[in-house]
C-alpha cells in the first residue's frame, strides 16, 4: 500500500537528503519500523529523520543507536538460530536413516 505525499512531505524528505546520506536514513527508518505497527504516513518518517543529526556526505557509514532494532534484531536471530538447529537435526536423522538403509542393503 502506498502512502499520498504533498508537496511539503517531499520538500521535507529532499531537505532530509540534503542533509543526510540515504543509506543513513534508511538505517533510521529500519530501526524506528514497527512491523506491528507499520506507520500510516510518512510524516511519522520525517519525525524520525528531523531528529538525526546532520551527516557530512563522506562520514564513515556506522550503525546509528537504536534499542528498538537490537531487541528485535536479538529475537529474530534467535528465531533463526532455532530453525537452523531444527533443519541440522533434521538432516542429522535423515543422514542416519540413509545409513541405515545402506548398511540393510548390504547385509
Amino acid at each position: 500500500m502506498g502512502w499520498r505525499t504533498d508537496s511539503s512531505d517531499r520538500e521535507a524528505l529532499r531537505r532530509h537528503l540534503d542533509r543526510i546520506p540515504a543509506d543513513r536514513l534508511v538505517d533510521a527508518a529500519r530501526r524506528a519500523w514497527n512491523p506491528a505497527n507499520p506507520p500510516r504516513t510518512i510524516r511519522y518518517l520525517l519525525k524520525v529523520w528531523d531528529a538525526l543529526p546532520d551527516t557530512p556526505a563522506d562520514a564513515p557509514a556506522a550503525p546509528l543507536p537504536g534499542p528498538f532494532v537490537d531487541r528485535h534484531q536479538a529475537a529474530s536471530d534467535d528465531q533463526f538460530a532455532r530453525a537452523l538447529d531444527r533443519a541440522r537435526a533434521r538432516m542429522a536423522a535423515e543422514d542416519a536413516a540413509e545409513t541405515d538403509a545402506q548398511k540393510a542393503l548390504i547385509s
